[in-house]
């Protein structure tokens, strides 16, 4: 059939066609709403053959172009980025829960933190007072299928652990103390007596002297086993317990970004910055209310680690991007946020656990509980924060600062978006943190070495990728939601107008809106996969049609089988391992920036 049968039809049909230049017009029924679509694919076409001209070549369509990466791509962890005593256990839990193994290892490392918490720190200037308290906050993101939180349990568990292994070592005190403070009454009264006795016989130096005696009974207090995690406090709790364990604690939570929400609520305003200040380890933060009276904590020590998945923890970034509640640094202190890559393949491991790499990581997280600060670091008399500290060696010295300068120009450069850069720019403090925590894991005391040095510059090269990922989504949400539309439009019933509007009625992932619809075709439409057309409807206001690539199909699958023949970069001699080798050694900066490009 011709294109003047088709019109011809179509008028049969009580479609009204009508043309005025460039505009074409169709009018048709809502229950013959099919000719709209067919024809105004052809709109050229039907012009040509309402002004008697000869039906003319249908409309060529270029070959498109690639489709942006729907994630923009991360370094794989590497067990070398752990200790062996830690990275044993990470590769174990990784392989029989067939998760990502960035997901244990994350949570190992902020655990690391949690342990050591306010009680050591470290000065990475050479002669500067700077001090840093290695405390991290942390985020795994992925899909619920990828066992985000079991992978992650194997820390808690590990610090829960240590507090049963603090009561069991106090328990004959807490018993003896419980027994004491049910005798204390008796005792006060009988002492009671006796300064009467004192009293009425002028002996004003006895009376004292039992009197002093009675306060001191009165504020013994039994022995505290030390408490680690929390899941749930308020923050007038969470002060009150600092105030008893004041080497910090951890507050996991299994929903991350419901405990952010929470936070950004108008009435908990006040909590949301008591956290940012926990956040830094060091200094004072007070709670005074008349339920509690008066509380406070020196050097309050708080990490934070929880689980969130892709679209949730995006659109909350990309909220504090725009300026929104969340652009207070909150979302830049999740210093260790991975999203690594999810894995196709799955295979069922079910055997014992490694009974020796599970050895190994208990010994460690012993070891760190059972560090003895003041004979490790240093203190300074003039400086009232009294944490003691360690400093680099001079091999450490010389990475970090070699590190630091590159880090701080590309800072200053004004080419990464805000919120990233501020995010970046955290990295300072997080480097030396991790450096120390790998050193103390390691076994080792006294100056942090340049092993951990290295290692620690890995991870942050490590996690910008990461990072880069998540801001990026977040910056531009379309690039993660553009395959996906196109895969759906190419299936799209031929006799149905694709617009905006209905394919946010639909109600896919991250396309709920008109709005991140439109800025989703319009990045297709750059890259020559659909095109749009300004349609006037009989009636209703004029809407935008948007018409798929005769050949989409045939290309996608042309680029899909390019991908799938394209090898994969080997993760093999990635990063520096704590056996001081280097094979491989950390990317150059101008690389990691390709990504926002």
């Amino acid at each position: 059939m011709d294109m003047l049968d088709l019109i011809r039809a179509a008028q049969d049909d009580g479609v009204t066609i009508e043309t005025d230049g460039d505009v074409l017009t169709i009018k048709a029924p809502k229950s013959k709403s099919h000719w709209q679509q067919k024809l105004s694919v052809r709109k050229q076409e039907v012009i040509a053959a309402l002004l008697g001209h000869a039906d003319p070549p249908p409309l060529s369509w270029p070959e498109p172009s690639e489709l942006p990466d729907e994630l923009p791509p991360v370094m794989p962890y590497s067990s070398d980025l752990l200790p062996p005593e830690i990275g044993a256990a990470v590769d174990d839990i990784a392989e029989r829960m067939q998760c990502p193994p960035d997901y244990p290892a994350a949570s190992m490392l902020v655990a690391m933190a949690a342990v050591v918490g306010c009680q050591l720190g470290i000065r990475p200037r050479r002669y500067d007072d700077w001090l840093v308290v290695p405390n991290l906050w942390g985020c795994v993101v992925g899909r619920p299928s990828l066992k985000k939180t079991p992978a992650t349990k194997a820390a808690e568990k590990e610090l829960r652990l240590l507090e049963s292994r603090d009561e069991d070592r106090l328990r004959d005190e807490l018993n003896e103390a419980s027994v004491d403070e049910l005798l204390l009454p008796e005792r006060i009264n009988s002492m009671r007596s006796e300064i009467k006795k004192a009293i009425k016989n002028n002996d004003e130096a006895t009376a004292r002297s039992i009197a002093e005696d009675i306060q001191r009974l009165s504020e013994m207090t039994p022995p505290i086993p030390r408490r680690i995690v929390t899941t749930q406090t308020t923050i007038e709790k969470l002060i009150e317990m600092l105030s008893r364990h004041p080497a910090g604690m951890i507050l996991f939570v299994d929903e991350l970004l419901g405990w952010m929400r929470r936070l950004d609520r108008d009435d908990n305003a006040g909590v949301r910055q008591d956290y940012l200040t926990l956040w830094n380890g060091i200094g004072w933060i007070n709670s005074d209310t008349i339920s509690r009276g008066e509380n406070a904590a020196r050097n309050g020590c708080v990490s934070v680690f929880g689980c969130c998945t892709p679209g949730g923890l995006s659109e909350y970034v990309a909220a504090a991007v725009r300026g929104g509640r969340g652009d207070d640094g909150l979302v830049q202190r999740l210093q260790i946020t991975v999203w690594p890559d999810q894995t196709i393949d799955y295979q069922l491991i079910d055997r014992w656990p490694d009974s020796e790499a599970k050895e190994q990581l208990r010994t460690t997280f012993e070891r760190l509980a059972d560090i003895d600060p003041s004979a490790i670091g240093q203190t300074d008399p003039d400086n009232d924060d009294g944490i003691p500290y360690v400093r680099f060696d001079s091999d450490g010295q010389r990475l970090f600062d070699e590190w630091d300068i590159r880090h701080q120009r590309r800072l200053r450069q004004g080419d990464l978006p805000e919120a990233f850069e501020s995010h970046l720019s955290k990295y300072a403090s997080m480097v030396p943190s991790i450096a120390l925590l790998l050193h103390l894991a390691s076994g080792k005391k006294g100056a942090v070495s340049g092993e951990a040095t290295k290692a620690a510059i890995c991870w942050a090269a490590y996690l910008e990728t990461h990072a880069r990922r998540l801001y990026s989504v977040a910056i531009a949400p379309e690039r993660q939601h553009a395959g996906p539309l196109l895969r759906r439009l190419i299936d799209w019933p031929e006799d149905q107008p694709i617009r905006a509007s209905v394919i946010a009625k639909r109600g896919w992932s991250g396309l709920t809106s008109t709005e991140k619809v439109d800025e989703t075709l319009k990045l297709l439409e750059d890259a020559g996969w659909v095109r749009s057309e300004k349609v006037k409807p009989s009636t209703g206001r004029p809407t935008t049609d948007w018409h798929v690539h005769p050949e989409a199909l045939k290309f996608l699958q042309m680029l899909e089988n390019k991908t799938a023949e394209t090898p994969k970069t080997s993760t093999e001699g990635t990063f520096w391992g704590f056996d001081g080798s280097a094979s491989g050694g950390t990317p150059e900066n101008g690389k990691l920036q390709e990504m926002f490009i």
